[in-house]
């Protein structure tokens, strides 16, 4: 089967997550025929994995209403999980003074994610003003550095987890709880890293305010934010709530392929192609550390102005992901337009239209979601990834250039950046 083949599998199989690639060693060469083959005889593993979407700003529902209703459609039909967080991100304070509550903007929000059938998943993020080290609430958040966010003082943390406490009460439906966001706020310039001793006390005290009135509730940590260099002090933080937490149903992180601001420009796609394995180096490293199911609390594939090559980076991201054992993939803003934006702006009425990565994740969601049982594939060029259940196979086009593969016999051409899903049953058509 090949080196690389045998040692992802193996690592695959010992948590219930199955290998599909095989990449030749053999270089791709521009007009040579990629052979590409699925052999359907055994399963190799089952998929987990689950794309859903963190809703940020509030422009995209105040736009035009038919707009609206079809982007909300959109998110309905092809989306799984609905993350929001109690306030800044969306939503107003919900505590503006101590003891007194305002619930009616993220009641608001609560509704929406319920309007769209989405699992509902709330991060319990950020803190109220008289409780953050900041001293700011979400109306005066403005100017370039409005998402800044202060930690809860040590004073507040009672406070802070009495309010999670009533989150937890006032929405029974909700399950799954992310515990802050990017550790923002406990940057120590002393240490030169992230004051993970002071987080794990935060998320300690938080998390046993919330299993005491919810046992059912599942909460994740530590939410850490991870740059195109992957760190050893990174793991030095994890390492340290992995040990010291009180508990924990699973272990959430985030990241960006190619570092932060993105780039956008057409030049550097070919390079942004060759890192789509970034998120699942990263799940292989915690995966590693712990058994706990893994989350991408924020997922930044490759962004170009080009929204095929968006879709396809996307799709090879997500595969990889997929096959290193990832629970859920959390898009930040299904309305971004600099990355992950999965419609066309609602302002206008002929507005909330799919894009091409909307389309990507719903054949992830729809076809390759948790249970699918996946089979072996291989490809003879890392440039053509493929991914294969019994039923469908999707194809994924790497280059800016017309290929043509030949999968199990059958010849098809992929466009540029295409990604493409063919029916196991039936000859392929190019």
């Amino acid at each position: 089967m090949g080196a690389l083949f045998r040692s992802r599998l193996q690592l695959a199989r010992s948590w219930g997550v199955a290998a599909i690639m095989l990449f030749l060693a053999a270089p791709a060469y521009p007009g040579r025929v990629v052979v590409v083959k699925v052999d359907r005889s055994t399963p190799v593993g089952i998929s987990h994995f689950s794309i859903g979407v963190t809703l940020t700003g509030r422009r995209w529902t105040n736009g035009n209403p038919e707009a609206v209703q079809r982007a909300k459609a959109l998110l309905a039909s092809g989306l799984k999980l609905i993350n929001q967080h109690i306030t800044i991100f969306g939503a107003e304070d919900p505590e503006p003074r101590p003891g007194v509550y305002d619930w009616r903007s993220l009641d608001k929000r609560m509704a929406l994610i319920r309007s769209m059938h989405g699992v509902p998943v709330i991060t319990l993020c950020c803190a109220p003003g008289w409780m953050n080290t900041i001293g700011q609430t979400e109306p005066r958040r403005t100017g370039p550095y409005s998402w800044a966010v202060g930690r809860v003082t040590s004073s507040h943390i009672k406070d802070y987890a009495e309010l999670c406490k009533k989150v937890a009460l006032r929405y029974p439906d909700v399950k799954y709880f992310q515990v802050w966001n990017e550790f923002k706020g406990y940057y120590d310039k002393a240490l030169g890293n992230y004051d993970y001793v002071k987080y794990t006390n935060f998320y300690n005290a938080v998390y046993e305010a919330v299993k005491s009135v919810r046992p059912d509730a599942k909460l994740g940590g530590p939410y850490f934010p991870f740059d195109k260099r992957i760190r050893k002090k990174n793991w030095q933080a994890i390492d340290y709530w992995l040990k010291h937490k009180r508990g924990a149903q699973f272990v959430c992180f985030d990241g960006w392929i190619d570092g932060y601001p993105p780039t956008s420009s057409t030049k550097v796609e070919a390079y942004k192609m060759t890192l789509t394995d970034y998120f699942g180096k990263i799940a292989e490293q915690f995966r590693a550390r712990t058994n706990l199911p893994i989350w991408i609390s924020e997922f930044y594939g490759g962004w170009s102005s080009n929204p095929q090559f968006t879709a396809a980076n996307n799709a090879s991201c997500y595969l990889h992901a997929l096959l290193s054992g990832v629970y859920v993939a959390l898009l930040w803003g299904p309305a971004n337009q600099r990355w992950n934006y999965l419609f066309t702006s609602t302002s206008t009425p002929d507005g909330g239209k799919p894009s091409p990565h909307y389309q990507v994740v719903r054949i992830f969601n729809r076809n390759f979601g948790p249970g699918t049982k996946l089979y072996r594939a291989t490809s003879s060029s890392p440039d053509i990834e493929v991914l294969a259940s019994r039923t469908r196979t999707m194809l994924i086009n790497k280059r800016d250039a017309v290929v043509e593969v030949r999968l199990d016999g059958h010849s098809l051409m992929l466009a540029p950046y295409e990604v493409r899903m063919v029916n196991a049953s039936t000859k392929p058509q190019s």
